[in-house]
């Protein structure tokens, strides 16, 4: 089992993704206790990939003197 302070976990970061995600056990110390200890996530309803979702998303600007509230208008693409 290998420990790392935060400092050096914050340096060393993708390093230790790759070390926890080949098995091997990593544990993050703060103020020279374990804190954190790294290990793969388990590969669930992904199969171990990015989940599926929204890639990508088409706006339209409103009329010249219309509104836009983001949160609750939107104009689908007529172009697809």
């Amino acid at each position: 089992m290998a420990e790392f302070s935060v400092d050096e976990a914050r340096e060393r970061l993708v390093e230790l993704l790759d070390r926890a995600e080949s098995g091997e056990e990593i544990v993050i110390t703060r103020f020279g206790a374990p804190s954190v200890w790294l290990q793969p996530a388990r590969s669930g309803s992904t199969g171990g990939r990015f989940a599926a979702g929204v890639i990508a998303a088409s706006w339209v600007a409103p009329a010249a003197g219309d509104s836009f509230d983001v949160g609750t208008d939107y104009w689908p693409d007529s172009s697809a």
